[in-house]
């Protein structure tokens, strides 16, 4: 389980600023986890079951914090472009990389989130429903969305045409 521990941190990073609150709760899902070893079924996916014990815990404690908001609709998923680890990286220069971001922050919390899930973590639009607790339509219209906004932004910005 410990190969979980920091893609696991790292998603879970992107729902709140707060390194210990996430280490918490990861600790609490592997603690459940234990606890429920024996009434658990085999899970098809351990990276995106554990993703959405991870999600849920998340929500779960925050909500503890402010009852008066609705936590699953108020959060915010932050993206971060991270240079060192995508390919767009090595191949264009920082101005590109930034109006990138920017637009990526435009974009809805959600979208942000399946963008993230799909490109960055690696994971199938089922495995996202999942994780999302969202049918898997839903997947695909968040993501066309996505994507269709993007490729707007990105045909406005100056930047666009110096490709």
């Amino acid at each position: 389980m410990s190969i979980f521990v920091n893609p696991m941190y790292k998603y879970g990073s992107r729902f709140i600023n707060n390194p210990d609150f996430v280490k918490d709760c990861i600790q609490d899902v592997f603690f459940e986890l234990w606890n429920r070893r024996e009434k658990i079924r085999q899970a098809e996916c351990v990276k995106s079951y554990l993703y959405k014990a991870l999600r849920l815990r998340i929500f779960r404690e925050k909500s503890k914090w402010t009852q008066t908001d609705a936590i699953e609709n108020n959060y915010e998923f932050m993206i971060e472009f991270d240079v060192e680890s995508t390919i767009i990286s090595q191949e264009v220069s920082h101005e590109i990389c930034c109006k990138l971001q920017v637009m990526l922050g435009a974009l809805p919390k959600r979208q942000k989130e399946i963008l993230y899930l799909r490109f960055y973590e690696g994971m199938s639009q089922e495995k996202i429903a999942e994780v999302m607790d969202i049918n898997r339509q839903s997947v695909y219209n968040l993501m066309h969305e996505a994507i269709l906004g993007l490729r707007k932004y990105w045909a406005k910005s100056p930047v666009y045409y110096c490709l």
